[in-house]
C-alpha cells in the first residue's frame, strides 16, 4: 500500500512539474533563435519568392481565426502531443483547435485570461486590421531540428492600423525535438508609445507564464529588416532549475597576435539561484583544463557575468579552438542542464604583425541636416592623421527628402545589404563600430588601429584618356580566413556639385564606383603569408551628368553615364572583409601611369610570378603575341636598380627563372618593357 501511495505521489508531482512553463528572455540577441531563420522581414505578397505561405490575410475589422494548420513535425505542448493549431488576427495561437470559438479581441489584457483559449501562445496586442497585414508560415532546418515559424507580418498594434510609417513583425516559433516555443520580437517602426503586448503561454484559464511587463511589454526590436536587431523569448516545459549556467559569449578576438592573451567573455545564469562563486575553466584545442576560482560575484537569475580568466593563454601561431565552461557553482553544486555549459570558439593566431590601415565608411547625404556636423567632426579628426593610416569612403544616400545627387545603386546597396542600416548619418569602423559620425572620436580610431591586420595588402592603379581604370591588388592572408571578399572603390577625393540643403559645400572621399560592384569578389583561401593578386578594369561610360536628386527616376545609370567631376582627382581604395563584416585590412592603391594591366598597346600579357614571396628564386611566366624583345628591370623601394636584362620572347607563353638569393629581404618592383616601351609592373617580395 505504501508503494502505491508513493507511486501516485510521484505521478502527481511529475504532472504538476510538467503542467507549467518557464521562459528565458534574450534581449537584443541580434539573431533569431538557433540561427535557422535568416530571412529578411518584409511585407508578404503573392509573389514573395522565399517560401512563406499565407495562413490569414489582412483587413480583419473584427478578430478572426485562420483555418486549422498542420504542424510540420511531432510537437508536444505541455506534455501532450499536438498535430494542429490555428491562429487569430489578434495574435493568439492555440492548439485547442476543436473548441476555441470566438477569437480574442484586439484589446490586450493580463494573462491568464478567460478570453484566451486553453493551450495557447499569445502576443496579445497585435492586430491584423490593415489591408497589407498577413499571418504567414514557413519551416526552417532539417529533421530532427526543424522550426516552424508563424509570423505576423506588417501588423498593427491594438486599434492602430499599420501603414507605411507604422508596422511591426513578430513570430511564434515551434521547435522540433526540444518542444520549445519562442516568441520573436523582430521589427517595429513607428507606433511610439503604443507598441505594447501581453505575451506568454496560457495553459488554461488559471495558469499562464507571461513575459515581464505584461500586459504592457514593449517591443525592443529596431526597424532593420534583417534579424540583426531581433529579441526573443524562449519558453521551456517544466520548472526552472536551481543551477543552470551557460557561457553565452567568448569575446576574445577571432584573430590574435602570438603571445599572452586573455580569455574573456560572458556567462549567463539561466537558473533560479543567485550565483556567488564558481570555478571558471578553459582549454585550448581540447588540451589540459586551465581552472581558476571566481568569488565575490552576484549573478541573479537571467543575469550576466562578464569574465576575464585570471590565467593568460600563451597563443601560438595557427588555428585554435577555445572551450570555456563553469563548474562548482556556489561551492559544490552541479549544473543541472549540462547540455548548454560549454561554448567553443575558433580563433586564428597571426604569423606576423602587420600595420593595420583602418577602413572608415560613412553613410551620408547633402540633404541630411545631422550629416553636416557629423562630417565636420569626422574630418576634424582625420585631418590630424596621416592618410597612409586609414581609408575613408563616403556613400551618398537617397534620403532624407529626395536624397543626394551622387547617390548610386551601389551606395544604397552597401548600406542596406552589407550593414542593414536604416538611418544616417551612420559610420562603420572596420565593419565593427557602428554609430553616428558625430560620436566618432580619436580614441575610437586609435583603438581600431591597434588591432592587428589579418592581411597584407598593396596595389596600383592607372587610368587613361578613355576613362578606363586598370587596378591590381596584391593580398596575402595572415590567418586562415574563409569567405573573405575583396572590395574596391573608385572615389573622388573632393566634389562640389552635389550641394543641396544641409549647408555642406564640399564633400570628401565620395564613392563613385565599386568594382566590380558592391558585392565584392570572393578571394581564394590562399597560403598564409604568400601574396596573390587580382586585376580589374572599369571604364566610366558616357559623359558627366548632375542628377537633380538621388531618387530612382533621376539616379546615375553607371552603365551609360557618370558623376565624376574631375578624373585627375580620383583615387582607388581596397579592403578585405569577412562574412561577419570584420574588415581584415585596407589599402590605398598607388597611382601609376605606367601600370600595364590592360594597357593600350602593351604586348606583354598574362603575367604570373610565383612563388611570391620568394626565397631563392621566382618563376616569371608571360605571354606575347609574337617574337619580340622584352626588357626586365627590377628596383628596390629606394629606386636602386638591382636587375636589368633584355630577353627575346617567343609567340605564346614564355617562362623564366630569376634568382633572388642574393637580394636583401624586402619589396621590389619588377618592370617589363615591350618594344614600344609600354610597361607592366609586378611587385616582388623577397623573404629568406
Amino acid at each position: 500500500m505504501k508503494k502505491i501511495v508513493l507511486i501516485i505521489s510521484s505521478v502527481l508531482i511529475s504532472a504538476i512539474s510538467s503542467a507549467q512553463y518557464y521562459h528565458i528572455p534574450y534581449p537584443n540577441a541580434n539573431v533569431n533563435p538557433n540561427g535557422l531563420n535568416t530571412d529578411n522581414e518584409y511585407p508578404f505578397s503573392a509573389t514573395s519568392p522565399n517560401g512563406w505561405t499565407s495562413i490569414l490575410g489582412g483587413s480583419n475589422a473584427s478578430p478572426a481565426w485562420s483555418n486549422a494548420q498542420t504542424i510540420a513535425f511531432p510537437f508536444s505542448f505541455n506534455g501532450a502531443t499536438e498535430t494542429q493549431f490555428k491562429v487569430s488576427s489578434s495574435a493568439i495561437l492555440t492548439f485547442d483547435v476543436a473548441t476555441a470559438v470566438a477569437a480574442p479581441t484586439y484589446t490586450r489584457a493580463t494573462m491568464p485570461s478567460a478570453a484566451i483559449p486553453d493551450k495557447s501562445v499569445a502576443i496579445w496586442g497585435l492586430a491584423g486590421i490593415g489591408g497589407n497585414d498577413a499571418i504567414i508560415t514557413k519551416t526552417f532546418g532539417t529533421a530532427p531540428n526543424r522550426q516552424q515559424w508563424i509570423q505576423f507580418a506588417s501588423y498593427g498594434y491594438g486599434l492602430t492600423v499599420s501603414d507605411g510609417s507604422n508596422y511591426t513583425y513578430w513570430s511564434i516559433v515551434l521547435e522540433e525535438t526540444s518542444n520549445k516555443i519562442y516568441i520573436v520580437d523582430q521589427r517595429t517602426g513607428g507606433f511610439a508609445g503604443t507598441d505594447q503586448v501581453s505575451m506568454g503561454i496560457q495553459i488554461n484559464g488559471t495558469t499562464a507564464n507571461a513575459v515581464a511587463g505584461a500586459p504592457n511589454t514593449v517591443s525592443i526590436a529596431g526597424f532593420s529588416a534583417a534579424p540583426d536587431d531581433n529579441t526573443y523569448y524562449e519558453f521551456i516545459q517544466g520548472v526552472q532549475p536551481a543551477y543552470d549556467l551557460t557561457v553565452s559569449s567568448i569575446s576574445t578576438s577571432a584573430y590574435l597576435p602570438t603571445g599572452n592573451t586573455a580569455v574573456e567573455g560572458a556567462i549567463r545564469n539561466f537558473g533560479a539561484t543567485v550565483i556567488t562563486s564558481l570555478i571558471l575553466n578553459y582549454s585550448i584545442d581540447g588540451g589540459a583544463t586551465v581552472s581558476a576560482p571566481i568569488t565575490g560575484i552576484n549573478v541573479a537569475s537571467f543575469g550576466t557575468y562578464n569574465f576575464t580568466h585570471p590565467t593568460l593563454w600563451n597563443a601560438t601561431s595557427g588555428a585554435h579552438t577555445i572551450d570555456v565552461w563553469a563548474t562548482a557553482l556556489n561551492g559544490s553544486n552541479v549544473d543541472l542542464v549540462p547540455g548548454n555549459d560549454h561554448l567553443i570558439k575558433s580563433v586564428s593566431v597571426l604569423t606576423e604583425i602587420v600595420k593595420r590601415v583602418t577602413l572608415l565608411e560613412v553613410f551620408t547625404s547633402s540633404t541630411c541636416g545631422p550629416c553636416a556636423p557629423g562630417n565636420v567632426n569626422f574630418m576634424g579628426i582625420m585631418d590630424t592623421i596621416s592618410r597612409d593610416d586609414y581609408v575613408a569612403v563616403k556613400y551618398q544616400q537617397n534620403f532624407p527628402g529626395t536624397g543626394d545627387p551622387y547617390t548610386t545603386v551601389e551606395t544604397v546597396a552597401r548600406r542596406t545589404g552589407q550593414y542593414g542600416i536604416n538611418s544616417i548619418p551612420r559610420m562603420e569602423i572596420d565593419g565593427g563600430w557602428d554609430g553616428n559620425a558625430s560620436s566618432y572620436t580619436y580614441g575610437l580610431f586609435t583603438g581600431a588601429k591597434s588591432t592587428p591586420a589579418f592581411y597584407k595588402m598593396n596595389g596600383q592603379f592607372s587610368y587613361n584618356a578613355a576613362n578606363q581604370f586598370s587596378m591590381k591588388v596584391l593580398f596575402a592572408p595572415l590567418v586562415t580566413a574563409t569567405a573573405a571578399k575583396l572590395h574596391i572603390a573608385i572615389i573622388e577625393n573632393e566634389t562640389f556639385n552635389n550641394v543641396k540643403s544641409n549647408g555642406e559645400t564640399d564633400f570628401i572621399d565620395v564613392a563613385k564606383k565599386m568594382v566590380p560592384d558592391e558585392n565584392g569578389t570572393t578571394l581564394p583561401a590562399g597560403t598564409i603569408g604568400v601574396f596573390d593578386s587580382l586585376s580589374f578594369t572599369y571604364t566610366f561610360n558616357g559623359v558627366y551628368r548632375l542628377p537633380s536628386d538621388g531618387q530612382t527616376a533621376n539616379i546615375i545609370n553607371l552603365a551609360t553615364e557618370h558623376s565624376v567631376e574631375n578624373f585627375s582627382n580620383t583615387s582607388v581604395v581596397a579592403w578585405v572583409q569577412g562574412s561577419d563584416k570584420t574588415v581584415f585590412q585596407a589599402c590605398r592603391l598607388t597611382k601609376n601611369s605606367a601600370l600595364g594591366l590592360e594597357d593600350l598597346g602593351l604586348s606583354v600579357k598574362e603575367v604570373t610570378v610565383y612563388p611570391n614571396p620568394s626565397n631563392t628564386n621566382f618563376n616569371l611566366s608571360f605571354a606575347t603575341e609574337k617574337t619580340s624583345s622584352v626588357s626586365l628591370v627590377m628596383v628596390d623601394m629606394t629606386g636602386n636598380v638591382v636587375l636589368s636584362k633584355t630577353i627575346q620572347s617567343n609567340a605564346g607563353v614564355n617562362q623564366l627563372a630569376i634568382e633572388t638569393s642574393k637580394y636583401a629581404n624586402g619589396v621590389y618592383n619588377l618592370m617589363m618593357f615591350d618594344e614600344n616601351q609600354n610597361a607592366h609592373i609586378e611587385k616582388i617580395v623577397v623573404q629568406h
